[in-house]
């Protein structure tokens, strides 16, 4: 069994663990799998990613340990990295499920330690271990009034060549005591300030015009977020739109932005979610619908009014978002288009048996 020396570094994620429905498992994975991707991203070759653990990544340097800038500045980058994402996702989903309106409380600590690691081989995986990667691990249960923090060990701390240059953490001194461990003394810096220098994202080119046109309305025996559901899955709608044949997509995600290829009988859609709004009675959602073979450029909305827990009412219209208006017979088949669409999603939507929430 190899033994070396490393510094463990673990990003450890917080703020999922409470949703547990199908829907919101699944956003919150997808949403995890984008968060560490881009924090992975930031680390670049500084560290290997040994494992990735859930909601954390385990980050392996073999070698002497780096100085406390050097590990300021690979922590710095992973945290802007993260909140960016975060950020990010927050201004982009159209999702109303827990998982996906709780990015924003998304926050994100550091563990970091330094000490001899062996390495394990089984099969073709090689997994770092010992009691150096067990204190690591331990401290990321401690006694810290904070989710968001960087968390260096004691030893760690003070091994840097000469003195330590002044950074701008506040650092505290604490220690934990863990069984067939003992006590493990630790310096820890808040991450309050950080996450405000995070930077800003640029706004959403989201704007469209809107006139009078009137809306198709209609009852649906469902509540209200199911039924939004059902028309934000945007792969999903070959189900049950009349002539979609099938949706094909770069990323397998819904989002302020995203590009569908839905391809109907005589034609095929370009599909983007423009803006959605949510409150506790309504959902409003608008998406870009490009059909370049008929020079045409639409917006649909969607208005979702809750009536009770287990039926709302449905509205829906379509702008032109072009300069040349749309010829009379078009409009006329885009209007039957919409109202056979609206038809169908009552029928589909009065047969779901399990709601997504």
């Amino acid at each position: 069994m190899a033994t070396t020396n490393a510094t463990i570094l673990i990003p450890d994620i917080s703020g999922f663990t409470e949703f547990m429905t199908t829907t919101e498992l699944n956003h919150s994975t997808l949403a995890i799998n984008m968060l560490i991707d881009a924090m992975i991203k930031a680390v670049g070759n500084e560290y290997e990613v040994a494992e990735i653990e859930g909601d954390a990544v385990l980050l392996v340097r073999k070698g002497a340990p780096p100085t406390r800038e050097e590990i300021l500045n690979t922590c710095m980058n992973i945290f802007n990295a993260f909140h960016y994402q975060r950020k990010w996702m927050q201004q982009h989903m159209v999702c109303p499920c827990g998982a996906c309106q709780a990015i924003n409380n998304l926050t994100l600590k550091f563990v970091v330690h330094h000490g001899p690691v062996a390495e394990i081989t089984v099969g073709r995986f090689v997994k770092q271990s010992g009691p150096e990667m067990i204190i690591a691990h331990r401290l990321l249960k401690n006694s810290i009034d904070s989710n968001e923090y960087l968390l260096i060990t004691e030893k760690l701390f003070d091994e840097v060549d000469g003195t330590p240059k002044q950074d701008e953490l506040e650092w505290l001194s604490s220690s934990e005591e863990y069984p067939s461990i003992g006590t493990i003394n630790y310096r820890f810096a808040l991450l309050n300030k950080a996450r405000e220098k995070v930077p800003e994202l640029p706004g959403l080119q989201n704007d469209y015009c809107v006139d009078n046109t009137c809306y198709v309305e209609r009852p649906i025996p469902a509540n209200f977020r199911d039924v939004y559901m059902v028309v934000m899955n945007i792969p999903g709608r070959a189900e049950w739109v009349p002539g979609l044949h099938k949706v094909e997509q770069d990323i397998p995600a819904v989002f302020i932005g995203s590009i569908h290829y839905c391809t109907f009988d005589n034609c095929q859609v370009i599909v983007s979610p423009l803006r959605i709004k949510i409150t506790e009675e309504q959902i409003f959602y608008a998406e870009s619908h490009s059909i370049p073979e008929m020079d045409l450029s639409l917006v649909y909305e969607f208005v979702f009014n809750k009536l009770d827990e287990k039926s709302c009412f449905f509205a829906c219209r379509f702008l032109n978002n072009a300069q040349s208006p749309i010829p009379e017979e078009m409009h006329t088949n885009l209007l039957q288009g919409m109202r056979d669409m609206a038809e169908t999603l009552t029928a589909y939507c009065s047969k779901m048996e399990v709601s997504f929430f």
